[in-house]
């Protein structure tokens, strides 16, 4: 199967792929995919440079410019548009970069001061309650103007396990209850865990928490292998429990489950497993290790790509077969975006030090990365966050309308080039090269237009398909 070849945009951009049963024209913006044979092809092609041509054509090309047309394949689209301005109505916490795992692959060294030697923190109380009034006055005004805003989102993530700063999060959690019921406008909870909690932890996430997104490498010997707790033990049982009990107590809960190249081979065996022993999981998230933090000093390693797609692919039959959602973050053609995440906009995240950054994965001020990554801080003194609008304008240019390298590639606007964090580790947009994840949104994006066409042959000469 060839993920990305004869992908070339035309206008109003219409891009060519091609499988083992021919040529797909597909028009992202619309969504909308067809399959023809090379002559259909042609013809809208020809069109789509240059309408004039349909005078030209004969019956046949005609008509598959016609059929096309009235599917919407030539109408004019705006492109995607991030939002621009800085207003969010949602904040992800990080209270500690403390953590009772050593995890393998950690990309903050957690529990290790980032690898970086930076003291073990815990994020300051008036920190956390200001960015909670921050962003639920921001929801306030945004409901009153009638944007869509319903809530406000406190996320509780951390370059550490948060719940190592269990009365922190408690007292976060309460000051958002009252916030919420002052201001009449609903808060909404979530979490990020390792999984490695304790029975008092559990019963206040059931009682709190709207949901929760659970790291576990998906069996018992990769989960004690790679995510070992600080003493060395293995982790398995904790968090088996944990994830029983968010089932039991139907809270909605994730997995994210980083895939190794010792672990690859196992992927559908990941799904089966999970599947069958956690029945209230509500999605389970595949990623590649990326070969950075605590993975460049192990032995942990990246699966190779095409590896990884044909792994996938099989475990992606496995999650069909149990009714578990698959996914993997840069496959995903039902969305139409110009950056991969809130970055561009301004991601509202607070480490534990109070620094606000844009990307989860930059989190302390050592990290070369933070230099374009934060754009903020909790002033103390002031009691307030304090935010530098020129990193906020430079940030806004992250996104794929600047990176060329994307602009015959047919996943643009889909996962919008990719994790700026990694694809852009100290170098201009517009020096993306991309990258080995690259290969694999590509082949995966191109499998899910695969399984929305559902191709059945018909006559020589027709449009095989058109959705």
């Amino acid at each position: 199967m060839s993920a990305h070849s004869a992908c070339d945009p035309m206008p109003p951009e219409l891009f060519v792929l091609r499988d083992e049963k021919g040529p797909i024209l597909y028009a992202p913006l619309g969504r909308l995919m067809a399959r023809a044979n090379d002559a259909a092809i042609e013809a809208a092609l020809a069109y789509a440079r240059n309408p004039g041509a349909y005078d030209e054509m004969g019956p046949e090309g005609k008509a598959v410019v016609r059929a096309l047309d009235e599917r919407g394949f030539f109408a004019s689209r705006a492109y995607p548009r991030h939002e621009r301005t800085f207003r969010p109505t949602q904040v992800t916490l990080f209270p500690t970069n403390n953590c009772n795992l050593r995890c393998s692959y950690c990309y903050a060294f957690g529990g290790e001061g980032g690898g970086n030697g930076e003291p073990l923190t815990k994020m300051d109380l008036r920190c956390a309650q200001r960015a909670i009034d921050l962003v639920a006055q921001n929801a306030l005004e945004r409901r009153g103007e009638g944007d869509g805003t319903h809530n406000f989102l406190v996320s509780i993530h951390g370059n550490g396990e948060p719940f190592c700063a269990y009365d922190l999060i408690q007292e976060i959690v309460w000051y958002g209850q009252d916030v919420s019921e002052r201001l009449d406008i609903p808060a909404v909870f979530n979490a990020a865990t390792n999984g490695v909690l304790t029975e008092e932890q559990l019963d206040f996430v059931v009682a709190n928490f709207n949901s929760v997104n659970v790291s576990f490498d998906g069996l018992p010997a990769f989960q004690d292998a790679n995510r070992p707790t600080a003493g060395g033990r293995g982790s398995f049982a904790a968090v088996d429990r944990t994830m029983r009990r968010l089932a039991e107590a139907g809270v909605g809960f994730g997995v994210r489950t980083t895939v190794t190249d010792a672990m690859v081979d196992a992927m559908p065996d990941i799904v089966a497993f999970v599947a069958s022993n956690y029945p209230g999981i509500e999605q389970l998230h595949f990623e590649p290790v990326w070969e950075c933090g605590r993975c460049k000093t192990s032995d942990t390693g990246m699966p190779a790509s095409d590896v990884f797609v044909r792994r996938y692919l099989e475990a992606l039959e496995v999650a069909q077969e149990h009714g578990v959602r698959l996914v993997f973050s840069g496959a995903r053609q039902d969305v139409l975006v110009d950056t991969f995440c809130k970055v561009s906009s301004g991601s509202f995240t607070v480490t534990p030090t109070g620094d606000v950054t844009a990307c989860y994965e930059v989190s302390y001020a050592s990290d070369p990365r933070s230099e374009r990554f934060f754009f903020g801080r909790y002033d103390p003194e002031g009691d307030r966050f304090v935010f530098d609008q020129q990193k906020l304008d430079a940030l806004s240019t992250l996104c794929v309308h600047n990176i060329r390298f994307c602009d015959d590639c047919f996943c643009r606007w889909h996962c919008a080039g990719d994790c700026a964090a990694k694809v852009l580790d100290g170098i201009d947009v517009d020096e993306h090269h991309g990258s080995v994840r690259c290969e694999i949104s590509r082949a995966l994006t191109l499998n899910q237009i695969q399984r929305k066409l559902d191709w059945k042959p018909r006559e020589e000469g027709s449009l095989a398909n058109v959705r």
